[in-house]
Formats: C-alpha cells, structure tokens, sequence
C-alpha cells in the first residue's frame, strides 16, 4: 500500500444544537444525509452563486461537523460562516488534524482490513470512531484522519514511514476522478457549473435554500454552458501557470489556465481546465502556452452518483 501525508488539508469544526441546520442553510450538499458512515462532498457560495470554498462534511463521534478543505481555506469559510451564525446556536474554529494520510493502490483492501474489519467500499462511505475517520474518496483512494495523536505510533507500526506529502500520482488520481479543489486564488472566480460541481455530487438540486442558490438553480435548470471542465492529457512538464489554447499562439497569455494539474510518473501528465464545450467535444488538440509542438488532448469526465 502507497501512504502519503496531506499536510494540504485544513480543518473547521461547526457544533453545538443547531449545527447542522445552521449548515443546511449555507452548504450546497444536503446535510439531511450527512451519517457517521457517509461524509458528503459540497460547497459554500457567494450571493452571486459562484464558489467561495469547496470541502468534505464529516460527522464527528461527538456529533460535530467537521468541513475538510484546501491549504489557506479554512479561514475563509470561517469568516463566511461567520456573517451568518450570530442567530445560531453554533460555535465555529479552525480544527487542527494531528495527522491527515492518503492510501492507496491496488493491495489497499488488504491493508485497510488491518485497521478496519470492513473498510468503506463506496465513494463517500467513511468510518468514525473518537480516534480517527478512515473514508472513501474518489479516485479509488481513501483517506486515514487522525484526531488523537496518540495513534500516530501505532500507525506507523503499521504503514512503516510514508512520504511527507501526496505524490503527483496520488493528485494524478482525482484529476481522473475529476476532482478541482479551489484555492485562495480561484475563491469567488468560478461558478458551480465551471468546476462540474452541478454534476459530479457537489452539488444537491433537491435540497432546500442556501446561501447563491437561486442563482446556482437557475444556471443549472435554465442555462446552457458554454464552458466546462475537461480532463487533459499531455506528454510535456505542466507548471502553475500554464495555459491551454485552441491553436498555436505566441501570445502567452492567452488560453484557458489550468484549475489543477499533476506531473505523473507514468505518462501522460494530466490537468483539468475549464474550456469550450464545442471546440473540446471535436476532438481537435489543444496547446500548452501556445505551442503547436505540445498537444493536449481534452477528454471527457464521468462523475459516480452520489
């Protein structure tokens, strides 16, 4: 089994009476389902209905709502929360995770099953107990949260050391799944439709109101995009600020810039990018900054229900 740290991951705890109602009016996944065995993935969004903070929702063996985002997110959600839960009966911080571990690969039944009799075997199923939540992410993977550090000892018994922090074949892996974390620089820039949160289980159209979804609704029910995300598939070095554009260009910044991307040790890199549904769908290549001798080929993503 391959174990990685996340050392990415920050944490925000929402308790107290009314923490999951206070939660149902603010999130875009329906808290309603939210168990000791089923985390949700979901947003929080702007008035405009565009995505300040994607997470995971995981309920506590205490009974706390427990969000788990991306590095510099936390406070961000902190503050959101915050402007709305002064007529709850909540108390929101920043949760700090001992340890947060990624596992995977292909023996990784066998090893969970040294530490759970009987691992989530579904995308979203997730274990809780007060010293720790193993659960199943997409990209045939699962995640070790430790909240008692106390176990650190124990589970490096088990595992033996593992790397400081995910590989590129681990982000490589929810690229395929078509995972997009947004980070402190995409906050507030995209709609739920850009990310394809509207159709990978992000986002829950059954649910009651919450904080942009009307406007998320009506883009969804009444809206054709012109633009979503693809998966893309290069042989060149992908870098932070990379771009993807229809055809060769000196102009650097043109293009469409990449949401997230990983330089895999098996070819091809991979990077997702929200582009043009009709030029992606004709199967024409796309080019890396503009140069017509590195092709990228878009393709498209299945999302599991949820």
């Amino acid at each position: 089994m391959s174990v990685c740290a996340l050392p990415g991951h920050e944490f925000v705890e929402v308790s107290g009476p009314d923490a999951r109602k206070f939660l149902q009016g603010q999130v875009s996944c329906n808290v309603d389902l939210l168990a000791e065995h089923r985390s949700l993935p979901g947003a929080i969004c702007n008035l405009k209905g565009r995505v300040i903070a994607n997470f995971r929702l995981v309920l506590t063996a205490g009974g706390a709502c427990l969000l788990q985002t991306s590095a510099g997110m936390s406070e961000k959600i902190l503050a959101t929360l915050s402007r709305y839960a002064v007529f709850s009966k909540v108390e929101l911080r920043r949760f700090q995770m001992p340890l947060a571990l990624g596992l995977w690969s292909t023996d990784s039944e066998n090893g969970l099953a040294r530490l759970f009799p009987k691992p989530p075997a579904s995308v979203n199923q997730c274990l809780v107990s007060r010293q720790m939540c193993l659960l199943r992410i997409p990209g045939d993977r699962c995640e070790l949260w430790c909240f008692d550090e106390a176990v650190i000892p124990s589970l490096r018994e088990l595992f033996g050391e593992w790397r400081a922090d995910p590989c590129q074949d681990w982000l490589g892996e929810g690229l395929e799944a078509g995972e997009v974390h947004v980070s402190p620089g995409m906050s507030g820039q995209y709609t739920p439709q850009l990310l394809n949160y509207d159709i990978s289980g992000v986002i829950n159209f059954s649910k009651g109101c919450y904080t942009g979804q009307e406007v998320v609704a009506r883009m969804h029910f009444r809206g054709k995009p012109k633009k979503r995300m693809f998966l893309f598939h290069c042989h060149q070095t992908l870098r932070e600020n990379s771009r993807l554009c229809p055809q060769p260009t000196d102009e650097k910044t043109q293009g469409e810039p990449l949401l997230a991307f990983a330089n895999c040790s098996r070819e091809p890199n991979l990077a997702l990018a929200a582009v043009s549904i009709e030029i992606a769908e004709s199967g024409a290549p796309w080019f890396l900054d503009g140069n017509f001798a590195a092709e990228a080929f878009p393709l498209p993503l299945r999302y599991q229900g949820n």
